[in-house]
C-alpha cells in the first residue's frame, strides 16, 4: 500500500473485535509510532497497554474513550528530558508535536497492518499519569485506542478540509 492509499483509507474507529491484533501487527505499530521525528532520543516513551483491567480503567476515567478497542498505546514524553535538550518550549511545544507526529505516524500504519485506531480526545493528564503508573517527569501526551475494526464499520465523517491561505492570512491559496 503506499503512503497516499494509506493516508486515504486512515479513520479512527470506533467499533473493534474483542480479541486485540497479534504480536507481530503490534510490534509494526510501534516500530511505526517509533519513526516519527522526534527532537532527541530518549524523550519518546510508548506505553502498549493490552490489560484487559487497565485498559477499563482508563476507560470509565477518559470521558474521550469512546470506543470499544481491547487495548490502547500512551504516547508519553519525558519532560526533564525534553528541558534538557530544548529547554521550556521543548516541554512546552517540541515534545507535543512530537507525540502528535507519533500518533500521525500510527494512524497512517494502520489502514497498510489491517487494524484500526482511534485518537481519545479527552482525558485528565494526571489521571492517565496515575493509572500508568508514571514518574512525575514524564507526561501522557496522546492515547490511542488499537484493536481490529469490526466487519462493517459505521461510515466516517468526511469533509474536514483545511483552510489554506497563500503566503498571508486570508490569502486564498490555489495549486497551479
Amino acid at each position: 500500500m503506499t503512503v497516499f492509499e494509506a493516508m486515504r483509507r486512515r479513520r479512527m474507529h470506533r467499533q473493534y473485535r474483542p480479541e486485540p491484533p497479534d504480536q507481530e501487527t503490534l510490534e509494526r505499530l510501534v516500530y511505526a509510532a517509533g519513526r516519527a521525528q522526534v527532537a532527541r532520543p530518549g524523550i519518546r516513551h510508548l506505553i502498549v497497554i493490552t490489560d484487559p483491567r487497565i485498559v477499563h480503567t482508563l476507560r470509565q476515567a477518559c470521558p474521550g474513550f469512546v470506543n470499544d478497542a481491547p487495548m490502547a498505546i500512551a504516547i508519553c514524553s519525558d519532560l526533564e528530558r525534553s528541558e534538557e535538550e530544548s529547554g521550556i518550549r521543548g516541554v512546552e511545544v517540541v515534545s507535543r508535536l512530537d507525540a502528535g507526529a507519533s500518533a500521525a505516524f500510527m494512524a497512517i500504519a494502520a489502514p497498510a497492518l489491517e487494524i484500526g485506531v482511534c485518537k481519545i480526545t479527552s482525558w485528565s493528564e494526571e489521571v492517565v499519569q496515575a493509572i500508568l503508573g508514571l514518574p512525575d517527569h514524564v507526561r501522557p501526551e496522546v492515547l490511542m485506542a488499537v484493536g481490529i475494526p469490526v466487519a462493517n464499520p459505521s461510515k466516517p465523517l468526511k469533509g474536514f478540509q483545511p483552510s489554506v491561505h497563500a503566503d498571508r492570512f486570508g490569502h486564498p491559496w490555489g495549486a497551479p
